[in-house]
């Protein structure tokens, strides 16, 4: 619902619910390849988000679908 990690990519908000679509947060969701996800939306669109590589055996920048657009992320 709040994050899905398939096929390299990350995507953001995939499937979430209509009551949760007026705001939210997530913080510390774990993605594939060591990535720690954190997210902010408003009206069901992703405001901020931040990805760590904490476990990641590299820093290089990762796939992800952003508000329906896909984008290259350097994570910190």
């Amino acid at each position: 619902m709040l994050l899905q990690s398939h096929e390299g990519v990350i995507v953001l908000l995939p499937a979430c619910p209509g009551d949760w679509k007026k705001a939210g947060a997530f913080n510390g969701l774990r993605a594939r390849g060591g990535y720690r996800v954190s997210c902010v939306w408003k009206d069901g669109v992703v405001t901020s988000y931040e990805i760590v590589a904490d476990k990641a055996r590299d820093k290089k920048p990762v796939r992800v679908r952003i508000n329906g657009e896909e984008r290259d992320v350097t994570p910190t």
